[in-house]
């Protein structure tokens, strides 16, 4: 029995383990995924005693991702470019860090909106985690133009500034007038989530030709309140971030085993089916 969990802070609202369950069952792998909370001071701690009672790997989530970076013996080009891990193989008595979130929103958004960003505008609303390895992975993937937004000025001035020295792309603080710009809109705050119930932005916001990518997944509904603003502004292609969530965990189970496919349509059926019951 193959054994993996992710560890986060707190972390009983995570998806993954009936996300990854159940591909596991899909495919038939012997394996278990747990869900640890572990709070921030007990990290290194904790990854050291699940390597010794050994798991394969874990995911990290908040508040673990950056905090992880220096506690890994190797990390790929990927976590270094994102500057944090939410994916830790434990291998050969090393701690292999790698991170799958900006891969996984990129799959997402092409399967999702049939949106890839080479040569095309973007917006990433908030800069945080999250929002930072989206709109580096845009930047990365080839995009022409990037408008970021976050309350936070220093932090949207610092990723802005990162991504003009490391890549080719345009990238520029917007005002909420000018998210109208970009052909995709990359929602990316806490907006949607029990601690920020209101959308990121009006509906005034949206303009019909764009296409909106909501990471926040919406317990209990299929649209997040600035979904349904952009919905109220004639917008027709958005999606929320069950998808995301499926190819970061999918891409994760292939970094542990060496590329064993795992079942992405398991995985967002099950995901589906617990954010229903939720409501």
């Amino acid at each position: 029995m193959k054994r993996f969990a992710v560890l986060g802070h707190p972390i009983g609202h995570s998806f993954s383990p009936v996300m990854h369950t159940a591909s596991f069952n899909a495919i038939e792998f012997e394996g278990e995924y747990t869900r640890r909370d572990v709070p921030p001071e007990r990290l290194q701690e904790a990854l050291l005693e699940l390597a010794e009672a050994g798991f394969c790997g874990v995911n990290l989530t908040i508040p673990h991702k950056q905090l992880a970076l220096p506690m890994m013996d190797e990390l790929t080009p990927e976590a270094q470019r994102l500057g944090a891990v939410n994916t830790v193989r434990f291998k050969d008595g090393k701690m292999y860090g790698h991170n799958t979130d900006g891969p996984g929103f990129l799959a997402a958004v092409r399967a999702s909106l049939d949106f890839t960003p080479k040569g095309n505008t973007a917006a990433v609303v908030g800069c945080g985690g999250a929002g930072r390895a989206v709109a580096l992975s845009l930047a990365h993937g080839g995009a022409a133009w990037l408008g970021v937004m976050d309350v936070d000025a220093s932090r949207a001035r610092l990723l802005v500034d990162e991504i003009v020295a490391t890549t080719a792309t345009c990238a520029e603080i917007i005002p909420v007038e000018r998210l109208r710009e970009a052909h995709l809109v990359a929602q990316c705050s806490p907006s949607g989530l029990a601690i920020m119930p209101e959308p990121a932005v009006p509906a005034s916001a949206f303009q019909m030709s764009q296409v909106l990518y909501d990471i926040v997944i919406p317990p209990g509904s299929s649209e997040t309140p600035t979904m349904r603003t952009y919905r109220e502004a004639g917008g027709r292609r958005c999606a929320n971030g069950i998808r995301m969530l499926v190819e970061q965990g999918a891409l994760s189970f292939e970094f542990w085993t060496d590329g064993i496919a795992a079942d992405r349509a398991a995985m967002f059926a099950a995901v589906e089916r617990e954010v229903s019951s939720h409501a």
